[in-house]
């Protein structure tokens, strides 16, 4: 009696999965699901881990337009030259060439493809990169958060955290992975993308899953770094804005200092 039972089960099993693949088949093409697209734009760190994303995202669309050594002005050309409205994520994977000591370069870019895309969701993974004149990659991970923040559903996978944690994983230069560090990479990518894509799905009530940075990043060290065009001009920008600022708290602190003895 079990066995024509288990039988009988088998058996409804298997047309349930017969007529549930005709009728999938039978829907007309017009009314299926549109198949998830996203664009991915970075630097050499994405030109690593751009070949496994596919493999991480069946059935999803992965455009990749990644250059190496592209600093924020960089990549966001290559955003603007690749972004189509249909795409329903964009990854912006960048930074990592940008000077440390002048993290609002990163913040205004960053605000130009939000400007861009609207609502749609974004995936900004956090930075480990160079150390520039003493200065390392917490203020541009503290831009990435703030961003995060200000952007319901943006994903931050933690890049800089996996980085310092799995040394082994890295090359020689301790900036660039492995390949099977790229491959690890991709996973955080992925599950960025995967948890927009459930953001999305959900009207925006699903928790996103950013993440802070909890470990202090081990800083790669270099002697100075070389902007060239927009990203150098914006640098002179907004060093002589600090130097302005310098002049004035010192005028400040003189004037206060000589109206002490009248106090």
């Amino acid at each position: 009696m079990r066995s024509s039972r288990r039988s009988a089960g088998a058996w409804v099993a298997t047309v349930a999965a017969i007529v549930a693949a005709l009728a999938s088949a039978l829907v007309p093409a017009a009314q299926a699901a549109p198949r998830a697209s996203v664009l991915v734009v970075g630097d050499s760190l994405e030109e690593l881990t751009g070949p496994h994303l596919a493999g991480d995202l069946p059935g999803i669309e992965v455009t990749v337009n990644a250059v190496g050594g592209s600093n924020t002005y960089e990549i966001l050309a290559l955003f603007e030259e690749s972004y189509d409205p249909s795409q329903s994520v964009i990854v912006f994977d960048g930074g990592t060439n940008d000077n440390p000591n002048y993290p609002q370069i990163l913040e205004e870019n960053l605000a130009k493809v939000a400007a861009t895309v609207g609502d749609r969701c974004m995936v900004v993974p956090t930075i480990h990169g160079y150390t520039v004149e003493g200065a390392n990659n917490r203020g541009k991970n503290a831009v990435v958060h703030r961003f995060a923040a200000s952007r319901p559903g943006t994903q931050t996978p933690d890049w800089a955290s996996f980085e310092n944690h799995h040394p082994e994983l890295m090359q020689p230069d301790n900036l660039h992975p492995t390949e099977e560090g790229a491959e690890r990479r991709a996973e955080l990518i992925a599950e960025g993308i995967l948890g927009c894509l459930a953001y999305e799905e959900s009207g925006g009530t699903a928790t996103a899953t950013a993440s802070a940075a909890t470990a202090t990043p081990v800083e790669v060290e270099t002697v100075r770094m070389h902007p060239v065009g927009r990203l150098a001009a914006r640098e002179r920008e907004l060093a002589r804005g600090l130097g302005s600022a310098s002049v004035s708290t010192a005028a400040l602190e003189s004037a206060l200092h000589s109206l002490l003895p009248r106090l």
